[in-house]
This record gives structure tokens, sequence and C-alpha cells, in this order.
């Protein structure tokens, strides 16, 4: 993700712009008309995709709209480890890439836990920080302009970077190219169809942030991923219905949900209180206002 003024290219709002991303018809309703973004949704498969006019999107702001960018790497470092030490127990390799490394302290700490990281960043000023900062192997560009080998990498990691990309079934296809066969794709991602996004309406935070063009639900994730050739082994929500402050800081605080997830995780007990919450409220493993999927290449 871009914290520089680099331009990058986004949906237009030309015959390109009035396409679905997901299913390819030109069949939508407009949802949300906001200050420079219109939020369409389509009539056909669901999915809801940001039409911000002709040009170019820059997304300097994007960090700070978070409190800065060393604020946004605190308050992800915890689940970061969470998530890499999970995959380190479900595949053998270890070659890890990063789509959207922004300035690599994730592959930083990946390696810490083993893996031999790559990056692909879309950034200049980033990529150059997480070479210089961090000796790691980064792409500047797509993933779909990266020229690593294919069938490569046993891991690939899209963090809070699909919501980014304008054409996420070719981000997607590419990202399969990169995998060996069986790989695991691992992506983190907003809910458009979370309590929390109803609640909002066209106030929710996600559809503010600079640079965020699509917009995925749980069927609608499952349904990308499979015409990438993908299988879903794993997808769930936060349990939340109360929209996320996006500011760090707001988020950093304890609460008492906070604490009671981190003695429940501290435990060993997190998916055992995810389940008994699910069985009384069972809506909730899909209207939480974040995604987590972990997908495997098909053969």
């Amino acid at each position: 993700m871009d914290t520089s003024c680099e331009m990058v290219t986004t949906v237009t709002d030309s015959l390109a712009g009035r396409i679905c991303p997901l299913c390819g018809k030109v069949c939508f309703e407009s949802a949300w008309a906001l200050d420079t973004v219109e939020v369409r949704r389509c009539e056909q498969c669901g999915f809801a995709f940001a039409s911000r006019g002709d040009g170019a999107e820059c997304e300097a702001g994007y960090y700070q709209s978070m409190g800065g960018y060393e604020q946004f790497v605190e308050v992800k470092k915890a689940v970061w480890r969470e998530l890499l030490h999970d995959l380190g127990t479900r595949t053998a390799g270890r070659r890890l890439l990063e789509v959207g490394c922004a300035r690599g302290y994730a592959l930083a700490l990946a390696r810490e836990y083993g893996w031999l990281p790559h990056g692909v960043e879309v950034s200049r000023e980033d990529a150059a920080f997480a070479q210089l900062r961090f000796g790691l192997s980064i792409h500047h560009g797509t993933v779909e302009s990266c020229t690593l080998a294919k069938e490569s990498f046993d891991v690939v990691l899209m963090w809070s970077v699909i919501e980014h990309i304008p054409d996420p079934i070719s981000a997607l296809r590419a990202c399969r190219r990169l995998l060996k066969p069986g790989g695991l794709l691992s992506i983190h991602t907003c809910n458009a169809a979370s309590k929390a996004a109803a609640a909002m309406g066209r106030k929710w935070s996600m559809y503010h942030l600079p640079g965020h063009v699509s917009f995925f639900s749980t069927g609608t994730i499952r349904q990308a991923l499979s015409k990438a050739g993908f299988s879903v082994e794993r997808l769930e929500t936060g349990l939340g219905g109360t929209p996320v402050d996006v500011n760090p800081a707001a988020r950093s605080q304890l609460t008492p949900r906070r604490a009671v997830a981190y003695v429940a995780s501290a435990l060993g007990l997190k998916d055992t209180l995810r389940e008994m919450i699910c069985l009384m409220q069972p809506k909730l493993r899909e209207q939480g206002e974040f995604i987590s999927v972990l997908a495997r290449r098909d053969s």
C-alpha cells in the first residue's frame, strides 16, 4: 500500500468502470454517493465497488488517516504473529510472498519465524525502505507485473490490500500463478456485509479510507477465490457489531471485550469461546467488520 503521493490506477467511470470487477456484468445499482466516490453494488453477484472518476488515485493519506504508519504497525504486530504461527503449522515450505508489503515490517517479522520472505509493493518509496531497512527482496509494482518464477511460493499474503485493488480477480490469478500447487493464500479485508457497515451506511469508515475500491462480503470473496482457482479452507469474521475505530491509538485502548479476548487467547480458549458465541448467535459468523480467509490453490 502507498504512503507516498505516487499515482496508482483505479476504476474509471468509463465503460470499464461500469463493469462489475467480479462477474463482468454491466448491471449495478448506486449504493452510496460519497464526496469523491460512488459505491456501486452489482445486481448480479452482489459485489460492491467504487468508481472514482477518470484518472488515478493518490493514496498519500492512507496511513495518516489511521494515526501514522508506526502506530498502525504496533497495533498489527500481535495479529501478524498469530497468523504467521498458524500458517507455519499448515505447510512445510517456507517461501512466503506478501502482496502490498508496504515498508516490510510484516515480512521482517515473518523472517523471525523462519520464513523466507519476499514482497510486492506499488509504492517506490516503501519498497526502497523495506529493501534498505530490512534487506528484503521487493518487487516494485503490482502482483500482476511480478516477474518472480511461477509456482515458487508456499504462502502468499494479502493483508489489508485486496480492498485497494480495482481488478481483484486478475490479482488473485497472479497470486495463484506464483503459488505452488496446494499453496496457501491468506487474505484479510473489510466486510461490506457486516453489522457495522449496515449500521453506518454511507458513513462506514472503510468506504472513506484513501484507495479503497473493492468491498467484499463473505459470499463475494468466496466467488472471487473460486473464479481465480482457489478452494476456501477457512473463512471467518470478527464477532463485533460495533464499527472499529481505524485510528490505532483508539484501537490499542483496553476495553472489556479486548480484555476477554486477550485472556481467552492466553489460555488457548479463543476458538472455544468463539464457537460458543456463534452457537448462541449463528449469524455473527458472517457479520463481523473484517473477513479473514485461508484458501488453497487448486492443483
